[in-house]
């Protein structure tokens, strides 16, 4: 019998970062450390690359594009706020929409380098890949790839979970912001998490709020990604001298939901348990935050009842991914109501039961001594 020849897997796709940003570079580099070893790799140089990956909106992007004359059989993926307007400027491209999809970029690498190679028709290379659009206040079912695809877990507790519905928020920038806000709080004094390309500071009060100048399509990519160790710290910043020019400032409770809407994806908190009754305290400002698909059915009765969130999936027919994309937002935010105490009440006396005879006193030395010479009068 013949031994069957080994299957070799594929080599990872070189990738050569030709013309982006430096915290573009850095999230892409950590991406590829952390979940794209097998499919991915960076290319030191032009020489090596199978596909090259280059930011449409950058000035000097058409000087950087002239590298690419000497080596034809690459593979071009760009990516713009707009990408169908640069379809006539760059027909060879494959052009995909800010804030990049990391889910989706590993897929798109690989084909642009396929459709690079010789012998490929001319009217494929010739597209633009919709990707999912900025973040809007407003609901939208455009959206589905922020909640991921995780399948509904059963309707009742019994059978071990699967470990992928569950994040450790420690690993991702929602996980920061959290201990950020809660040292704030607790000290009285400001915060910072430090480590990233810009700061976010956590100034307590008189409200909590967070500022930043990091963008909304900044900081979606950030959130997404889990942050090797130590790349963020969160430190004590003693004084606060208010925003910049540049700087944002955002309510503590909208900042925090969509940091973590964009980091859970469908999933939930490690430690949370999701057939467990909670309710909501108040609705979240859904024209600053974003909205997962049917979140405003959700919210609507979650804030009317106490209610698990496998059972506000089953009572709107909705799948479990959108209401634990929710839950988690809600749970960063701050906006769930402590769990009721059980009223503790004395044990009811029955009726027929006689109250304990209370036992006669004796009189005090002094009560007799005074008797005795009273009666001797």
């Amino acid at each position: 019998m013949s031994r069957p020849s080994p299957v070799l897997a594929p080599a990872p796709t070189a990738v050569f970062l030709l013309h982006i940003g430096s915290m573009d570079n850095r999230l892409i580099g950590l991406s590829i450390e952390r979940h794209w070893k097998q499919s991915i790799r960076l290319a030191q140089s032009l020489d090596e690359a199978d596909v090259v990956l280059v930011d449409h909106d950058r000035p000097g992007v058409d000087e950087a594009l002239n590298q690419l004359a000497r080596h034809p059989g690459i593979g071009v993926v760009g990516y713009a706020f707009r990408p169908e307007s640069l379809q006539t400027r760059f027909p060879h491209h494959l052009t995909v929409s800010k804030p990049l999809n990391l889910d989706a970029l590993p897929g798109v690498l690989n084909r642009a380098a396929l459709l690079g190679r010789p012998l490929q028709p001319v009217a494929l290379t010739n597209m633009a890949i919709q990707e999912s659009s900025e973040p809007r206040p407003w609901v939208s079912d455009e959206e589905p790839d922020l909640c991921g695809s995780l399948d509904d877990i059963p309707p009742s507790p019994g059978a071990p979970l699967p470990a992928k519905l569950f994040f450790e928020p420690t690993q991702y920038l929602i996980g920061h912001l959290a201990q950020a806000l809660d040292e704030a709080i607790k000290t009285g004094r400001p915060h910072v998490v430090s480590g990233l390309p810009r700061l976010i500071g956590v100034p307590p009060l008189p409200q909590p709020v967070c500022v930043t100048s990091f963008r909304d399509t900044q900081l979606r990519p950030f959130s997404m990604a889990q942050l090797p160790d130590a790349t963020a710290r969160v430190v004590n910043a003693l004084t606060f001298s208010g925003p910049g020019s540049t700087d944002t400032l955002h309510t503590a409770e909208d900042f925090l939901w969509n940091i973590a809407a964009w980091a859970a994806r469908g999933r939930l908190p490690a430690g949370v348990d999701p057939y467990r009754p909670v309710r909501l305290r108040a609705w979240p400002n859904f024209t600053r935050t974003w909205a997962a698909p049917h979140a405003l059915r959700i919210v609507a009765l979650w804030t009317r009842e106490w209610a698990s969130p496998v059972e506000i999936a089953r009572r709107l027919e909705i799948p479990q991914r959108y209401v634990f994309s929710a839950y988690t937002s809600a749970h960063f935010a701050g906006l769930f109501q402590p769990e009721p105490l059980a009223a503790i009440s004395p044990p009811a006396q029955p009726a027929n039961d006689v109250a304990p005879l209370i036992p006669p006193q004796r009189p005090s030395i002094l009560s007799r001594i005074l008797r005795k010479l009273l009666n001797a009068v």
